[in-house]
């Protein structure tokens, strides 16, 4: 006989009846999710607090994220329904995040809520692509994130790449865009119909992209340590 992976939610009634045994007083919304196992994922609340969890249908394992004010902090995996359900209580009754995650160490997002309540929404950004990495571009962006001038620029993906706004709300990027093709190694482009033959190792594509960035004249225009606070323009591209 197949091997149920969530046969404790079964026994203990169902994910919902589990999530308000251990907040009681939370309000709990359940919504259709193709890919959990029973077919719902849930948001429990809290004031301005939620946590949303999904036991995924084809494995023993909990999606889990913790929402402060409307943005979502942590991007989480457990095996354990105990860590689901103790950190949802511990969130859920204001715990900060460094309490949260001295009790249950799987809940470790302290440099993502840091960055969150500084207001700095440039370098709240980058804290959640370090911690949440996609497209195999976290080697590049550890690179990235000790180039000062690159910090201090808006970083976003899109079609499996990462470029760099001057702003949080600049949106007229030119480039470079970069992505990863295995094994460590990164192309950059200008533009991204391109597929160049040339790769680089994560420090040298950093390098690369602060070339590409001067050249298309997408740099931020303020001297270090103005501060970053979503305001300045980009230098017009030539």
């Amino acid at each position: 006989m197949e091997e149920v992976p969530h046969q404790d939610l079964i026994d203990a009634g169902g994910l919902e009846a589990v999530l308000r045994a251990a907040c009681p007083d939370c309000a709990i919304d359940m919504t259709d999710a193709p890919g959990a196992f029973g077919g719902f994922a849930a948001t429990v609340s809290r004031r301005d607090r939620a946590v949303s969890v999904m036991p995924l249908r084809r494995e023993r394992l909990f999606r889990v994220r913790h929402k402060l004010r409307g943005s979502f902090l942590s991007r989480l995996s457990t095996a354990e329904l105990a860590e689901v359900t103790g950190s949802a209580a511990t969130w859920l009754g204001g715990a900060t995040a460094r309490e949260l995650a001295a009790a249950w160490p799987f809940a470790d997002f302290v440099a993502v809520a840091d960055a969150y309540e500084s207001g700095d929404r440039t370098e709240f950004t980058w804290q959640l692509y370090r911690a949440y990495p996609q497209f195999g571009l976290g080697e590049f962006i550890e690179a990235a994130m000790r180039e000062p001038r690159l910090r201090r620029m808006h970083p976003f993906t899109s079609l499996f790449r990462m470029s760099f706004r001057p702003t949080a709300d600049e949106y007229r990027v030119p480039g470079p865009w970069v992505r990863s093709v295995g094994d460590g190694r990164f192309t950059v482009v200008a533009n991204r119909r391109e597929e160049p033959d040339i790769a680089y190792g994560a420090v040298e594509a950093v390098r690369v992209c602060l070339a590409e960035v001067d050249r298309l004249g997408t740099a931020v225009i303020a001297p270090p340590g103005s501060g970053r606070d979503g305001r300045r323009r980009a230098r017009p591209a030539p």
